[in-house]
């Protein structure tokens, strides 16, 4: 021990092997000035140990017995028993066990590697807060965010701010939420989405199961798959990596991009999307009220299913569909597209075709089944098969002269500028004209005849009416 005025009066310097206790803290260090004011400043391998739980290591330490602050400079180590901390300036308040850094700061949690610019230890609480560049590294993931609560038993991380994570798999991105290491599981908020190599995935809120590969969307949900171009909009959504599969309801919509001009706008109780046995192909299944839009076509029906293996939409429980002036219905509809635009159409049992000639009248063709082809995105022909009826209201320079009546088993119709131009029997009909003055409202109207003109979407909107 030497006395050293040129440190002030009554200062001592101790060298070799330097131990001191102050209430329940040991302190252990190559040399050190010992201040009469209760204050230490330690030189070379300093360490200091609180309880069995706390490490402290420094190359020099300047202490207040008064505050009991430790401020720890240059290769400063923190160890606990669940976690160790590297910096070069940290100070640590040995009566609230509370630590300070404020450069950068490395933590090392089993296969776990943090780091961040400034940081906060709450050894009581075993809780952590990082600030500025945060960076969390595992085997399996690595975490960009902005701020930061980590808890060291439970391993659950909380994000304060913009934060990224990114896997082989998938990239998450969010402003508020939490991730529990141990179970890996985390729920996110604040434009919260999950991206993976074949879809994007985003809501107001996120759940995800990073093991079972399985989570669930709140409020605002938006599905979107590049690859087939569809986007799946609702409130709720669930989704699963493997097999991929996912489901929407609450306001779900589906939106398919068929060009830069158009897109088909689905609307129904709940959305489902699965891969087909290859594994290559979605097909899109929707549950009950289903309404959708597009500006050549448009619908209704209980339920639909659109299998992007073969280009079929196919729509069961009463389907009605529009194209220009015609209303299309049957017992079971199938709707095959090339290219993402409609070319042909099946129509199965009860097939119905109406369009609106004036105020009063109605051309009318039905029959067993029908098959309709497009061109351009327009009806061009249909061909009926099996008890083939039609009415037809001819017209002498556009006024309506009387109604055609007649049947024959098969049909063919042509279009010509969206209009009815010229009907075919393939069989001799059974043919009766009756003049205008002979058209009655019971006359006109072949059995079945269903006119739901005013549940035809016109819009997007009105697919949610």
């Amino acid at each position: 021990m030497k006395f050293d005025r040129s440190k002030g009066d009554d200062v001592k310097k101790l060298i070799g092997d330097v131990q001191l206790e102050h209430a329940g803290a040991y302190l252990s260090c190559d040399s050190a000035y010992l201040f009469q004011s209760d204050s230490v400043e330690a030189f070379g391998h300093v360490y200091i140990r609180q309880g069995d739980t706390l490490h402290l290591h420094g190359d020099y330490l300047n202490y207040s017995a008064t505050t009991k602050l430790a401020a720890f400079r240059r290769n400063v180590k923190l160890e606990d028993k669940e976690t160790t901390l590297t910096t070069n300036i940290l100070d640590y308040d040995l009566d609230k066990d509370i630590g300070f850094y404020r450069t950068i700061g490395n933590i090392l949690i089993d296969d776990n590697h943090l780091s961040s610019k400034r940081g906060t230890f709450y050894s009581k609480q075993n809780l952590f807060y990082f600030h500025d560049s945060v960076v969390v590294t595992s085997p399996d993931y690595v975490i960009y965010s902005d701020t930061m609560k980590y808890h060291t038993e439970s391993e659950v991380t909380t994000f304060f701010g913009p934060t990224e994570i990114i896997s082989d798999s998938n990239y998450i991105y969010c402003e508020k939420g939490w991730y529990d290491m141990k179970n890996d599981i985390s729920r996110f908020s604040g434009n919260a989405m999950l991206k993976s190599s074949k879809q994007e995935i985003k809501g107001d809120s996120l759940y995800y199961d990073r093991k079972l590969g399985v989570g669930e969307a709140y409020s605002h949900v938006v599905f979107y798959d590049s690859t087939q171009k569809l986007i799946l909009k609702g409130n709720y959504g669930h989704f699963q990596e493997n097999p991929e599969k996912s489901m929407l309801t609450d306001s779900a919509l589906f939106i398919q991009i068929l060009s830069k001009k158009d897109s088909l706008f689905l609307h129904a109780d709940t959305l489902r999307s699965k891969l087909d046995s290859t594994n290559k192909y979605k097909i899109i299944s929707a549950y009950h009220h289903v309404k959708l839009f597009s500006k050549n076509l448009q619908g209704l029906c209980d339920s639909l299913a659109y299998s992007f293996a073969d280009s079929v939409i196919m729509f069961y429980g009463e389907p009605y569909i529009w194209s220009d002036a015609h209303q299309l219905s049957a017992e079971f509809i199938e709707l095959y597209t090339h290219m993402s635009q409609p070319d042909r159409l099946e129509m199965y049992k009860g097939s119905f075709i109406i369009s609106k000639e004036d105020s009063l009248y109605f051309n009318q063709i039905k029959g067993k089944n029908m098959t309709g082809y497009f061109r351009d995105g327009e009806i061009y022909k249909f061909n009926i098969s099996g008890n083939g009826q039609s009415i037809y209201f001819p017209k002498d320079e556009e006024k309506t002269i009387g109604v055609n009546f007649a049947e024959s088993s098969d049909i063919i119709l042509l279009l010509k500028n969206k209009k009815i131009n010229e009907i075919k029997f393939l069989k001799q009909p059974d043919m009766k004209l009756l003049p205008k003055d002979k058209i009655t409202l019971d006359n006109i109207k072949l059995e079945g005849f269903v006119w739901k003109i005013q549940e035809r979407p016109k819009s997007v909107k009105d697919i949610f009416r």
